[in-house]
């Protein structure tokens, strides 16, 4: 079995490293990589180096914390069909970001992601303080979590609705999911690595947690601190993700998932392969996104959705 796994995990890192390959090689000019490094390539070298490549590491860091995110919010309110956005921490992001759109406010983009990113914090603050007043339960966590989302999904709805014509279609194009804006792809790859080794410490806890929350206390786990650990760790993921690219659906769902199927419910190697298989589907799709009718780029959320619901159905019907 660990040799299948071995196998497994080592097919998708190769399947990755082709599908990167192929997203810096393809665009709205199809290029060889092993030409870039002559004299007279200059131009398609700095295309590579500048855009291509910092957009493929903003895919990679974004699918993996999607994909991590889904798997603990999963295994934090015991509800297979939850994902990282169930806790309203992205809607919040998105109505902070959607607001400076709508007033025309230009900023840099690393700006624009902070922003994001400070407004899921609060939202993270208020979900603590409205869900966790007395005790750390799941039920609380998840219900509260759904009232604040449909709360910013009204503020969104607002927002669309007033805004001008000329900032919809920015709006549109980031509430399903913008990788085009690539300012500190290095960064975030470095808050991913941070991120798998976070995650990693835990994959004991959730191993045992998996096995219900009456088990996991028994074998002397606190799950209070573990919940509220594994909520806070979910918000992270999830703010940085959602500030970095939108909202992209169907990632943190269906990923976990697909990956169960492999190893069951061993978080040990459940973590590397969301990841994994998360960083793949994103950067695929997104390389679909921006060169299927090249040179106009459609919302990479489209294509997450396309590959997303039949891969449900087929888990619903499946029975995972």
């Amino acid at each position: 079995m660990r040799a299948k796994t071995n196998s497994f995990i080592a097919a998708l890192v190769i399947i990755l490293c082709l599908a990167i390959v192929i997203a810096l090689s393809v665009g709205s000019e199809t290029l060889n990589l092993l030409e870039l490094l002559k004299p007279h390539k200059q131009q398609q070298f700095e295309i590579v180096l500048k855009l291509r490549l910092p957009r493929v590491l903003n895919a990679i860091t974004v699918g993996a914390l999607l994909s991590i995110a889904g798997l603990l919010i999963q295994n934090l309110v015991k509800n297979p069909l939850a994902d990282p956005y169930i806790l309203g921490v992205s809607g919040a992001s998105a109505v902070a970001q959607l607001m400076l759109i709508a007033f025309g406010i230009s900023l840099p983009f690393w700006l624009f992601s902070t922003i994001g990113f400070i407004a899921a914090l609060f939202s993270l603050l208020l979900l603590l303080v409205i869900a966790t007043k007395k005790s750390v339960k799941t039920n609380n966590l998840l219900l509260t979590g759904v009232v604040l989302a449909f709360a910013y999904g009204a503020l969104i709805s607002l927002i669309l609705t007033i805004s001008p014509m000329a900032s919809t279609k920015p709006m549109l194009y980031w509430l399903m999911g913008d990788l085009s804006h690539t300012s500190f792809p290095y960064f975030s790859l470095l808050v991913l690595a941070i991120g798998l080794l976070w995650a990693f410490r835990y994959h004991k806890e959730l191993d045992i947690l998996a096995r219900g929350e009456f088990f996991a206390q028994k074998c002397g786990v606190d799950t209070k601190i573990l919940n509220l650990k594994l909520l806070f760790l979910t918000s992270i993921f999830t703010a940085i993700a959602v500030s970095l690219a939108g909202t992209i659906g169907f990632i943190g769902l269906v990923v976990p998932h697909l990956a169960r199927l492999v190893v069951g419910n061993n978080h040990k190697l459940l973590i590397i392969l969301s990841a994994l298989i998360g960083a793949i589907l994103l950067l695929v799709a997104d390389t679909l996104a921006r060169t299927i009718v090249a040179p106009i780029q459609l919302p990479v959320g489209i294509f997450t959705a396309l590959f997303g619901i039949p891969v449900f159905i087929f888990l619903l019907r499946k029975g995972t």
